[in-house]
């Protein structure tokens, strides 16, 4: 099942940030069919509504705007994981350690914050508690782009 994975806009649960997977294609297409701790996607795609983002600046309104679609092959239930948990503790020895963050005010895209890169593809993606983390290559200069970037911070998905 191919899923569309955001950030829950309120920690609603039990005072918990979770994530909620969105069906992207089949007969629940456009339900959320879960919410959870965690969640290992392949294939995925990072997506960022650029209007609908123009929408979150110019109002200063959280707005679901930016997830990651992928297939769904794992899920953790709410309750299930510890809050520093991170993606290499959810696929282990799978290579998932490049973090991946956002901020609708500063960038348009997603970034791999250890390139401070902009990032549209990974084989293998897991949500955690801890935030998104991704199965990328090596970064061919770890710091290029640092000084051209702005604050960004994966708790600021979705505005």
């Amino acid at each position: 099942m191919r899923v569309q994975l955001y950030r829950n806009l309120k920690p609603q649960y039990k005072g918990k940030r979770v994530w909620s997977l969105k069906a992207a294609d089949g007969p629940k297409k456009g339900l959320v069919v879960y919410v959870v701790d965690g969640a290992i996607l392949k294939d995925a795609k990072f997506v960022v509504n650029e209007k609908a983002r123009q929408y979150t600046i110019k109002t200063q309104r959280k707005f679901v705007h930016a997830w990651v679609e992928g297939t769904l092959v794992k899920t953790f239930p709410v309750g299930s994981l510890a809050q520093d948990t991170d993606g290499n503790d959810l696929a282990p020895g799978k290579g998932v350690k490049s973090r991946i963050g956002y901020n609708p005010y500063t960038m348009p895209k997603m970034i791999r914050e250890d390139c401070v890169k902009p990032v549209e593809r990974s084989p293998l993606v897991v949500a955690a508690p801890e935030g998104v983390f991704a199965k990328l290559g090596t970064c061919s200069n770890p710091l290029q782009g640092l000084a051209e970037a702005a604050y960004y911070d994966v708790d600021g998905w979705n505005g």
